[in-house]
């Protein structure tokens, strides 16, 4: 019984066989993004979960303070990008 593929040329058969030895390995780094995305939307939910904790515990405007205060001491200390103190 003859096929498509006995009609098809050696490149073309060469060309199926690379795609077809490629799927997996792709299918594969596919699915360890995805999980990997995954840890991340965790990672972001969990971020932020700890912080309306942390609001509901200390006030959101105490934290909203502390950041201001915060901010203002790391532009006076810290140095500019090329490492020349500000002061």
């Amino acid at each position: 019984m003859t096929s498509i593929y006995d009609a098809m040329p050696i490149k073309v058969l060469e060309e199926l066989e690379r795609i077809e030895t490629r799927i997996p390995v792709i299918e594969r780094r596919a699915f360890m993004l995805q999980a990997e995305a995954q840890d991340l939307r965790y990672r972001h939910d969990e971020i932020i979960a700890s912080w309306k904790a942390r609001a509901a515990w200390e006030g959101l405007d105490n934290l909203v303070e502390q950041r201001h205060r915060e901010d203002a001491i790391a532009w006076a200390c810290d140095p500019l990008p090329s490492g020349i103190p500000t002061q």
